[in-house]
């Protein structure tokens, strides 16, 4: 009901790194224990992607601008693994993101578009020096979806659905993707 709607004009709070400048452009994001994890894209022209940490009782942190880190991405969903639960050995929550990039581990005249997972440490308070408020705990993968006999390759990713097991480990995750053309 629109008549009931105020806004609360008590504090602005700066959307910088919490959501794109173009909705054209892939973002996801998931507040987790009161911390906003988003992946956009940090600035008005959209060229320098970001995974980001902030709002919450930690510094932020954030991926480093590099091409090897992040390169032109369409983020697509975003996922919450509570690894610590239950771990003897003390293991910390991770916070994954999907998404699709141009590959820079490719040397060919086209393009080629890959699917990716990358990692973060919810614990993550980033590094010394040249790492200070940059993720210390960031990993990458590729996600590969193909019919190599047919020599059918899926590398675009178009959505992800987490299905939470029982235990951390029996946690799934379901992707559709899409083929280049």
């Amino acid at each position: 009901e629109l008549s009931g709607f105020t806004l609360d004009a008590v504090a602005f709070e700066d959307g910088k790194g919490k959501c794109p400048y173009d909705p054209t452009k892939g973002h996801t994001g998931l507040i987790v224990d009161g911390e906003l994890y988003s992946a956009t894209f940090n600035n008005f022209l959209g060229t320098e992607p970001v995974i980001l940490r902030n709002l919450g009782p930690h510094y932020s942190v954030k991926t480093e601008h590099l091409t090897s880190w992040l390169n032109e991405p369409h983020f697509v969903a975003s996922a919450f693994v509570p690894e610590s639960a239950g771990s003897g050995s003390g293991d910390d929550d991770k916070v994954y993101f999907f998404f699709s990039e141009r590959a820079v581990e490719y040397d060919c005249y086209a393009e080629q578009v890959v699917a990716r997972v990358a990692r973060v440490c919810k614990g993550d308070v980033g590094g010394a020096r040249t790492l200070q408020k940059k993720w210390t705990s960031f990993l990458k993968a590729r996600l590969v979806c193909s019919a190599p006999e047919q020599q059918l390759h899926f590398n675009r990713l178009q959505a992800v659905f987490t299905l939470p097991g029982a235990r951390w480990q029996d946690t799934a995750f379901f992707g559709v993707f899409q083929a280049r053309w």
